[in-house]
């Protein structure tokens, strides 16, 4: 696709997303907030969805409109829908947010494009649809998602069961080479967990459906499980305490990294931001130690309306872009890319 077509579809989008009044929409509030969050900043993310758009081209050896790629966790939908504006021959969307699906349904009908098929779900439904429709996607793309995923392990057994060769694209605010965004990210998982942030806190959730569970239990005993199972859901919490073999942090059991800080709401398994080390990351992604797996270093806002915060930007964006291999260490995110090699049964 030639640079003007690539221009004109981006420039297409960009209006589309300022002229739609998105607040007429029969959506949720809450995905009213993030939408106009994203609007306010529309030059932003589109700047960053067209280079996920580049980072997929690098890996596919395919043409767009043979792709057959997955969105998965895809929110209110603009990245489906504008990679079917680059016609992509199928765009599977799926969300495990019911209303996030009734989005990106209401979003698609007024843009007149959006995603070949929507499914509710997480993984298991994926392969499921995958399997009793004969598809097999080539791309399975995640942007601000592998960071909440609860059960990593779990979810790329299921997504490599989807086909040969698969790409993968994962683009994660969670850098852990940016000493000042871990910082930040820690103390916000750590209010989270014991702080103010959100009522009841974590560690309050754990406690009190350990003292639910097992009301003989000695208040000491119940502080104690509560702390170290910090990083798991109701189930792993209640098979933990029922087979009480456990060393370590809670979090370190799914994902076979430990940091203390990482944590997760119990209920959900929904991850805060969720920190790991790249060598984490490419075992999961490329499956293998010499495996396929490039970083893409992102960039900060220059579009913002602040001139002192758009001029710091673009200062930062220049030291990113001319350190080489130093400038992951204070990109805002990353994106991650690799193939899984596979032989199908």
């Amino acid at each position: 696709m030639g640079t003007d077509n690539i221009m004109k579809i981006l420039t297409d989008f960009e209006q589309k997303i300022i002229k739609i009044d998105f607040d007429k929409l029969p959506i949720s509030d809450y995905n009213k907030k993030y939408i106009a969050d994203l609007k306010s900043a529309n030059n932003y993310y589109i700047n960053i969805y067209a280079l996920v758009r580049i980072v997929v081209n690098s890996i596919s050896p395919l043409k767009e409109e043979e792709l057959v790629m997955v969105d998965y966790g895809g929110g209110c939908g603009f990245f489906s829908i504008l990679m079917k504006m680059f016609g992509v021959h199928k765009v599977i969307y799926i969300d495990r947010n019911p209303n996030s699906v009734k989005t990106v349904e209401e979003v698609s009908k007024a843009f007149g494009t959006g995603p070949d098929v929507i499914i509710c779900g997480d993984s298991p439904e994926l392969v499921a649809w995958c399997r009793d429709n004969h598809v097999k996607p080539h791309l399975v793309v995640g942007l601000d998602v592998i960071e909440h995923i609860y059960n990593l392990r779990h979810f790329f057994a299921d997504i490599s069961s989807l086909g040969q060769n698969l790409g993968l694209v994962f683009m994660t605010g969670s850098n852990p080479m940016n000493f000042w965004k871990c910082r930040k990210l820690r103390k916000e998982m750590d209010a989270y967990e014991k702080g103010k942030a959100v009522t009841p806190n974590y560690y309050t959730k754990r406690l009190e459906f350990i003292k639910q569970n097992h009301p003989d239990m000695e208040e000491s005993k119940a502080h104690e499980y509560a702390a170290i199972t910090r990083g798991m859901n109701y189930e792993d919490i209640r098979y933990f305490i029922k087979s009480n073999n456990y060393s370590g942090t809670g979090a370190a059991t799914l994902t076979g990294y430990q940091d203390e800080h990482n944590t997760c709401d119990p209920e959900t398994g929904n991850y805060m931001e969720r920190i790991l080390p790249l060598e984490e990351y490419c075992l999961y992604l490329s499956d293998k130690k010499d495996g396929l797996f490039l970083i893409q270093v992102g960039f900060y806002n220059p579009f913002g309306k602040n001139k002192l915060k758009s001029r710091c930007a673009r200062i930062a964006n220049k030291l990113i872009m001319s350190t080489g291999t130093w400038g992951i260490r204070i990109a805002p995110f990353i994106i991650m890319a690799s193939i899984r090699n596979r032989t199908e049964e």
